[in-house]
């Protein structure tokens, strides 16, 4: 069956769905497919779900302690959304209002 792959074309196929993913990702990448899932019924996320991870990992790594604002427009997320991956602010180490200069202690 393998070599009869090079002789299929987008013709051969019926219109619609299974001609639309030929085209995008060619006839021979939608053969594996076929080999791979043919026969089932599958559930294909959608495009911002598959990337979802790689997102978030850009928000954490340009959050610098006060940018919720900016990378939630930039994103297309929600601020709530940076401050639940990233937290408040204020990165680690930054001193706050109360620290006192020659490492004393906050007052109680």
């Amino acid at each position: 069956m393998d070599e009869l792959i090079k002789y299929m074309t987008l013709e051969m196929l019926p219109d619609g769905l299974y001609r639309q993913i030929a085209e995008e990702i060619g006839i021979e990448n939608f053969y594996r497919l076929t080999k791979l899932v043919g026969g089932e019924s599958i559930y294909i996320i959608k495009p911002d779900s598959f990337v979802r991870p790689a997102r978030d990992i850009r928000i954490k790594a340009e959050f610098n302690g006060y940018n919720h604002t900016e990378l939630a427009k930039k994103y297309g997320v929600t601020e709530r959304w940076v401050r639940q991956l990233c937290g408040e602010g204020a990165p680690p180490g930054q001193m706050d209002l109360f620290d006192f200069i020659g490492g004393e202690n906050k007052p109680e």
